[in-house]
């Protein structure tokens, strides 16, 4: 009987009678939905009626019952669902196919697709591994590499990107991802001609500069502001929607104290992790007669049972749990409460929330800590820097007003463990009697010409070795492949094992010296050395990111420990290391900077925050 209705309304709606045969369908289904010919029948009569919604969510149901045709069905109703903006839609009708069609290409590189334009890479996690071993083509290995880079699956990116990259060597998205992947597994000569390759095609199209990258990637390999501009701008034309007018609202609301500031700090990143072991101290030393403290977090529920996380609870006046409220959401909330100061503290890095910001979800706007360089393009009015990150020469190339601290821009907790070197080296791999350099910087930010100061450095010290940061397979054997090829025996190459900060900062006193990368230093990493008394050899950069140990070695007393170029660098670790008077002088300056210097004074450095959160908030209560 069922068939006859159906055939019934099929005949209409090939004479053209859609509404007839919609008619017929609708009464069918009222009584039985298990019949997918009808489903489809249904779909496309309001598909070409203009009812896109409804047309795809019969057809995604279509595909469940559908034997034959499934593959094309289930694409038909993702193609609508995506051309509606419903992304998540699209994914979850595509990935209920994976268990019939595993190894299909065309649903995994769909897979792929939707993930990374919805943002949420970790999705399309297993299609993206599985399309790097099957992939036929270009299209299909930029798909797979372009998820895995995202997820930091590095090793499994390179591969496919490798492969990409030599079908189309011209093709700017593949040659960006693949310098990505392969700075991140330290091949260092493929990273450096990558580079070469991208810094002469910026140089040729100037202003028009085709970048594919974002613009925190860019911070690792280059310190030429004028570029790190454009990247930001590009970065914020891809990833934020237009910023709202500037317009002055009050924030006085119900139960608000007029004489209290309300200041709102946004991050992902409440818990152990490096942000919160530089700000933890802060949030406590606020001073609660002139301020109240929010957070705003959107940290992933599985990060939030640790220590730090709960200190933070402890610490804050309000928690707000953002996380599951959309940017619009989250503005909204924000304005509610008369935040008057909104802090940043993501900028352009993974994770970040800045379309709350785009949303002028407070009146002053601010960045602050978690990225080295201008947040354009978010509606961020300030940037709290300093004077040796981002001197006079930089203010161009920042949208953001520069409010600069007198010390440095880098706040640090001194109620940190007071850590000193116990226990055996050899419980970390380290040789006991040798002098050992420390370089725990990640490994995307070790870029050929410092590796090579690194050997010379090596090669003059012979009982040295260098400690690393924690890295994966193949990263630890390229970069022993390139201490071999600079004739230094890849022994002397010892990798750490991963551990919590709390261990890290336990393990770091093991080391005599610290060497720096650049154009990007180390940043919470450099501050973990010179807390833990270890002395960091830096050198001058360009940028803020290349500027950061110099800032911070200045705010402990030591500015003499950055060299003017890589050349004086290598001088200066050889000679410092071959002084064993020199050495034990410098940690005993940095032990004693801990209760001394303006570096580790987070009262102080609190006080200097809030002279500035002051200042901008009655600028601009007057109109200023």
């Amino acid at each position: 009987m069922a068939s006859e209705i159906y055939e019934q309304a099929l005949a209409a709606f090939r004479s053209g009678n859609a509404a007839l045969a919609l008619a017929v369908c609708d009464r069918i289904l009222s009584l039985d939905r298990s019949d997918a010919d009808i489903l489809l029948l249904s779909a496309t009569i309001l598909e070409q009626g203009g009812e896109k919604r409804k047309a795809a969510m019969l057809y995604a149901e279509a595909a469940g019952k559908a034997t034959a045709r499934r593959k094309d069905i289930a694409f038909r109703a993702a193609s609508l669902f995506e051309e509606l903006g419903e992304r998540p839609l699209a994914f979850q009708v595509l990935h209920a196919l994976q268990p019939d069609l595993p190894d299909d290409p065309d649903l995994l590189q769909s897979l792929c697709g939707l993930a990374r334009e919805m943002g949420d890479y970790g999705l399309a996690r297993d299609a993206a591994l599985k399309l790097a071993t099957t992939a036929a083509d270009f299209d299909a290995c930029l798909s797979a590499g372009i998820i895995l880079n995202g997820l930091g699956l590095f090793e499994e990116a390179f591969a496919t990107l490798a492969r990409a990259h030599a079908e189309r060597p011209d093709e700017r998205l593949a040659l960006s991802e693949y310098f990505w992947a392969a700075a991140n597994v330290c091949d260092l000569e493929t990273s450096a001609a990558l580079q070469a390759r991208l810094e002469a095609a910026y140089t040729q199209e100037g202003d028009a500069a085709d970048i594919r990258e974002n613009a925190f990637r860019a911070l690792m390999w280059t310190g030429d502001e004028a570029l790190l501009a454009r990247y930001a701008r590009r970065t914020a034309d891809v990833m934020l929607p237009p910023v709202a007018p500037a317009v002055g609202f009050d924030t006085q609301v119900e139960g608000k104290d007029p004489e209290i500031i309300r200041v709102g700090y946004v991050s992902c990143d409440f818990y152990d992790h490096a942000t919160m072991s530089l700000l933890a101290g802060v949030l406590e030393a606020h001073d609660r007669d002139r301020f109240e403290i929010f957070a705003f977090c959107h940290t992933p529920a599985s990060r939030r049972e640790d220590a730090m996380h709960e200190r933070m609870l402890d610490t804050v006046d309000y928690y707000i749990d953002i996380l599951n409220l959309t940017d619009a959401e989250a503005a909204e909330t924000i304005r509610s409460l008369g935040i008057d100061v909104l802090v940043d503290l993501k900028g352009f890095t993974q994770g970040s929330r800045l379309g709350i910001f785009c949303r002028r979800a407070a009146p002053i706007q601010l960045t602050w800590l978690g990225y080295p360089g201008s947040v354009t393009g978010a509606g961020i009015q300030f940037a709290i820097t300093d004077h040796i990150v981002t001197p006079d020469t930089s203010i161009p190339y920042y949208q953001e007003k520069l409010l600069r601290l007198p010390g440095s821009y880098q706040c640090n907790d001194a109620a940190r463990e007071r850590v000193s070197r116990a226990g055996d080296r050899a419980d970390h791999g380290l040789p006991q009697d040798a002098i050992v350099f420390a370089a725990f910087n990640h490994p995307a930010k070790i870029r050929l010409p410092v590796f090579e100061s690194w050997m010379h450095i090596l090669s003059a010290v012979e009982n040295a070795v260098l400690w690393l940061y924690p890295m994966g397979a193949l990263a630890q054997a390229n970069l022993r492949a390139a201490a071999a090829k600079s004739g230094i025996s890849p022994e002397r190459l010892i990798f750490a094992d991963l551990a919590l900060p709390g261990n890290h900062l336990r393990r770091l006193p093991q080391a005599d010296l610290a060497l720096d990368t650049g154009p990007c230093n180390g940043h919470t990493t450099t501050s973990d050395a010179l807390w833990a008394g270890v002395p960091v050899l830096s050198f001058k950069g360009t940028s803020f990111a290349g500027r950061v140990s110099e800032s911070l070695l200045n705010a402990v007393g030591l500015r003499e420990l950055v060299a003017d170029n890589l050349a004086g660098f290598e001088t200066m670790a050889i000679e410092v290391a071959g002084d064993p008077a020199r050495l034990t002088d410098l940690h005993d300056r940095l032990v004693a900077a801990r209760d001394t210097a303006p570096l580790f004074d987070t009262e102080e450095l609190t006080r200097q925050v809030e002279a500035l959160y002051q200042s901008v908030v009655t600028a601009s209560r007057l109109g200023e």
